[in-house]
């Protein structure tokens, strides 16, 4: 796959550039009159923001140099991701970062990627096609618990029957709704990272610590931009690798067979339902019917059942704790980063805030 170029947005380098230029010239001016009027503070301003200035420009040069397109860091990135997968496709706005990239193809992706060789779907695909089969399942056993056969000798409710499973099954049809809506606030804040890091955020930092009062939060700007777009998707990559160390315990066809087996016994059921007989010999093959019918369908839930609550283990874990884990790196990175660069009063008001 191509990369593009990572330039601090259409302005921003010219603007910091260009600020840093004058911020050179003013404490040249402040150290001058300083001299001029023998002002020890005045000289110690002057000083001090001319060495800020000299690292703010080298902060631009060097930031210029790891997140090009070329740059030292993007390679980095490009070439760890592509070591372990070789295919897979983003949106154009993600393709200067590989590492960006596969892990929205791993949370949101349209299309199947390569990982360690193999190919998997992405989450959210994984998710949409296993939530619509366990609806449809609920909807169907649903249907069935609601049947009520009356005969001459006795009468039959599949409810007592079926709403263990009913009520179980809504458990890990809310789990897996929570991780649905999870994983798409993920992809959101991945295609935030990818439209605004180095583009805004980076920029802005870069402009704000080129004056005196706003130092700190710049240099705050700079580490977040840093850490969102360097930390957070290679997190992401860690992620995949723990994940692929598990085996997916089920699939959406398994489930889709089981709804279209629920789905013949609730028309066969319907039609015993409407059958009305006086003869004990029918009744009895009907009971024979019912009583077949219920172990089948208890069978199969039992045995569907056993895998779906190994998924939803695998899906807490995929979804809230790996991610909860991603977020954590990534503040500890951006953090450290902004002690750094002496921002650390900035950061703490910051979370305070928060």
């Amino acid at each position: 796959m191509e990369y593009q170029q990572l330039p601090f947005g259409v302005y921003g380098f010219s603007i910091a550039t260009i600020l840093i230029a004058i911020m050179l010239s003013v404490s040249g001016i402040v150290l001058g009159i300083g001299y001029a009027l023998d002002d020890k503070r005045l000289k110690e301003f002057g000083r001090n923001e001319i060495y800020q200035s000299v690292i703010n420009a080298a902060l631009v040069g060097g930031l210029l140099a790891l997140f090009a397109g070329n740059g030292i860091i993007t390679e980095f990135m490009n070439s760890i991701t592509t070591s372990a997968s070789q295919s897979f496709s983003c949106p154009v706005f993600m393709s200067g970062n590989a590492a960006l990239c596969f892990a929205y193809n791993y949370l949101a992706g349209t299309s199947p990627y390569t990982f360690m060789g193999s190919q998997h779907p992405s989450l959210l695909t994984t998710i949409s096609g296993i939530l619509m089969a366990l609806i449809s399942l609920a909807i169907v056993l649903g249907i069935i618990a609601g049947i009520r056969i009356d005969l001459l000798v006795a009468s039959f409710s599949f409810s007592s029957v079926l709403n263990p499973f009913i009520s179980e099954l809504q458990h890990i049809i809310t789990v897996t709704a929570a991780a649905f809506v999870g994983i798409s606030v993920q992809a959101s804040v991945l295609s935030f990272v990818a439209l605004t890091a180095t583009t805004v955020i980076l920029p802005i930092g870069l402009i704000l610590r080129s004056f005196y009062l706003s130092r700190r939060v710049g240099g705050f700007f700079i580490s977040l931009a840093i850490g969102l777009y360097v930390v957070l998707p290679l997190s992401y990559l860690l992620n995949a690798f723990l994940m692929n160390s598990y085996s997916n315990s089920i699939n959406q066809t398994s489930i889709e067979g089981i709804t279209n087996t629920a789905s013949s016994f609730s028309g066969s059921l319907n039609g015993i339902s409407g059958y009305n007989s006086t003869n004990e010999t029918s009744n009895s093959g009907i009971v024979s019917m019912i009583s077949s019918g219920i172990n089948s369908i208890s069978s199969s839930l039992g045995n569907l059942f056993k895998p779906l609550l190994i998924f939803v283990s695998e899906l807490v874990m995929a979804v809230f704790i790996l991610p909860a884990f991603s977020l954590a790196i990534t503040y500890i990175s951006i953090r450290e980063l902004a002690r750094a660069m002496g921002s650390e009063a900035a950061f703490g008001n910051l979370m305070k805030m928060v």
